[in-house]
């Protein structure tokens, strides 16, 4: 048991550095979120929609990467890439507070895309390499509990700072504080080029693609990354805005919806720090990763349709907070669930392929939510999502029930 326990240790390790080192690349890419539906005109932008094209861009230019970034890293060591991709955030992140206009920016959000890419699939290959059933769940759930540090350092002390300071100096802070966790990467991570290659001879493309299980969850995956990791993450500063237009004061520090979206996304990534690993633990005990899959898409639908209720402004934000850890949980198990299923030489496909889906529901999202907003209303657009959710937890608990009455009747 205490062998056990330490090559577990052992085994973590480096993913809890990768995590860290993602986190520092992560604070400018996370601060936009928050700052640009509220500062567009400040940056050259004439429109809510360029925002939302803004935040989707770098996800689109992730779709055909993803495919290409696999291959590249059956050639180059997970050290090198994750080099790679630290220097490129740290350059985009710098000139995020120097660049004016929509063109200028998009540039810089296609190029922020290559480099999440290269961190994400890098980190999904070594987790897959020092994991096993038994703790999958947990590793899946400590990495992003740690890495969405990032995301709590971005949107909330950036949102703060940028109505301090400006996003110029704030943006330029980010940058190089990427550039200096760079040394870090050559001491920490391994060079692991062989690890995210397996043994086995490789199926059939087409025959993974007909797999139901790797079916019913990438479906999963799109709705879910489009209605709260793209929706949601991209619209909540401009929801807050609409819903409480005023700003207060706090020691002198101007409270405005930015500051609000920030400070609920910094909660959020707080909390995820030790509910991530928690979730992603019990994730791994008998009752298995469905259960809980069902149980938090019904209560994400619900949260999101309670945003469009008239509160108090302090049970409003409760409930947005709920929902935003509902999102933190939900990722962490489908990345376990998809995890479950890549297997031997498939892995690299599998994990590929649940990028560019993630990464395409997460790019429809931003565009989703503003133009949805445009025809029909920012209400019915949250509407609308909380339903999509709502049938997805159905349709997940009819087919668990169909599945329990078939071994029932296979066993009588």
């Amino acid at each position: 048991m205490i062998r056990e326990q330490t090559k577990e240790n052992a085994h973590l390790k480096p993913i809890i550095i990768l995590a860290l080192i993602t986190a520092v690349s992560l604070f400018g890419d996370s601060m936009l979120y928050v700052v640009l539906p509220i500062h567009w005109n400040d940056v050259g932008l004439t429109s809510l929609i360029e925002v939302g094209i803004l935040l989707s861009a770098n996800r689109f230019v992730r779709l055909p990467l993803g495919p290409l970034i696999g291959w590249l890293y059956n050639k180059i060591s997970i050290r090198n890439g994750v080099f790679l991709a630290v220097f490129i955030a740290g350059m985009t992140t710098l000139l995020y507070g120097w660049v004016d206009g929509l063109y200028s920016w998009l540039v810089l959000r296609c190029t922020w895309g290559v480099a999440w890419s290269l961190l994400r699939l890098g980190s999904y290959f070594m987790i897959l390499e020092l994991s096993d059933d038994q703790n999958r769940g947990y590793f899946m759930g400590t990495y992003n509990g740690l890495y969405r540090i990032g995301s709590l350092v971005g949107m909330l002390a950036g949102s703060i700072c940028v109505e301090l300071f400006g996003l110029r100096a704030v943006a330029t802070t980010f940058g190089v504080l990427a550039f200096l966790v760079l040394p870090a990467v050559y001491k920490f991570v391994p060079r692991a080029k062989k690890q995210i290659k397996s043994e086995g001879v490789p199926l059939q493309k087409r025959m993974l693609i007909k797999l139901p299980a790797l079916q019913e969850t990438l479906i999963s995956v799109f709705l879910v990354g489009m209605c709260l990791d793209g929706m949601l993450t991209a619209t909540l500063s401009h929801l807050i805005d609409v819903h409480h237009k005023k700003s207060f004061m706090f020691y002198e520090i101007v409270i405005g919806a930015a500051t609000l979206a920030g400070t609920l996304q910094a909660v959020r990534w707080g909390l995820g720090l030790f509910m991530s690993p928690w979730f992603g633990r019990l994730s791994d005990q008998k009752w298995g990763r469905r259960p809980l899959f069902i149980g938090s898409l019904a209560l994400a639908s619900i949260f999101m349709a309670a945003t469009n209720f008239e509160v108090p402004f302090a049970f409003w934000l409760l409930d947005l907070l709920a929902l935003l850890i509902i999102t933190t949980l939900l990722s962490t198990i489908m990345d376990a669930m998809v995890s479950d299923i890549a297997f031997g030489s498939s892995r690299t496909f599998i994990m590929t392929m649940y990028v560019v889906v993630s990464d395409v529901g997460a790019s429809m999202g931003p565009l989703f939510g503003y133009f949805s907003e445009h025809f029909i209303g920012l209400t019915m657009t949250y509407w609308l999502s909380a339903t999509l959710l709502l049938l997805l937890s159905i349709i997940w608990f009819m087919k668990g029930n169909v599945g329990m009455r078939r071994n029932s009747s296979v066993n009588q």
